[in-house]
């Protein structure tokens, strides 16, 4: 079953000489409960197929239907509604509130929505995260590793949709990467995530349940 459709996806940004065509009719089906690796140089378009599917940005033609939600008809307010319920992001850069403890952090989309906490649901994404120690602690007193896995107990804690990751071990060491990633796929086979993530590490790809290549704003290749 697919939860996110694709179909003749285009995005220009800028006008006349100094335009720049993003995405070039991209068609793309993401299957339910899969981790998905797109892959691709900087450039290529692959952060703007990625903001589309999130409803962080919207396309000039094409459309984007996520759980049965046609986004790209969606207005501003939707959009957000949409992010809030169907969507769970994990940065580069972590974005975990500074002034936040690691608990408020991971339950601060609940928060937003006024949505009852999961309890069993949160105890048991802590122990499978190794957060267990830490959640009376501040951002800044994890390593990088450490906040990562906030992260992702934070894109997961609303039970999305779809989890969408940009480059989420780009500024791990090697180890860290490796292990945030170890638990990011964990994750998603023990909660039956969906999981999309953009990359131009092969090896990271490699984890992936199907490897998604995209090159100046077109899809080149696939293939689990």
């Amino acid at each position: 079953m697919d939860i996110l459709t694709i179909h003749n996806l285009h995005k220009t940004f800028g006008k006349g000489e100094n335009s720049v065509k993003a995405l070039n009719g991209i068609d793309l089906t993401i299957e339910k409960g899969k981790f998905t690796a797109i892959i691709g140089a900087s450039g290529s378009g692959k952060t703007t197929l990625l903001h589309m599917m999130g409803g962080l940005d919207t396309p000039d033609e094409g459309e984007v239907i996520v759980d049965g939600v046609n986004v790209s008809g969606l207005r501003e307010k939707e959009l957000a509604v949409f992010r809030r319920n169907k969507v769970g992001f994990i940065y580069q850069n972590f974005n975990l509130v500074p002034t936040l403890t690691v608990k408020e952090n991971i339950l601060f989309p609940l928060s937003l929505a006024g949505s009852a906490v999961d309890q069993e649901f949160l105890k048991e994404m802590i122990e499978v995260l190794h957060l267990e120690e830490r959640l009376h602690s501040y951002p800044h007193e994890l390593s990088g590793g450490g906040q990562q896995r906030v992260a992702i107990a934070r894109a997961l804690i609303a039970k999305p949709a779809i989890v969408l990751a940009d480059e989420p071990t780009g500024n791990l060491d090697s180890r860290s990467g490796q292990n945030v990633l170890g638990l990011m796929k964990l994750s998603v086979e023990t909660y039956h995530q969906t999981l999309v993530m953009i990359t131009h590490n092969l090896e990271i790809a490699q984890m992936a349940d199907r490897v998604v290549r995209i090159e100046d704003g077109s899809i080149r290749a696939q293939g689990g």
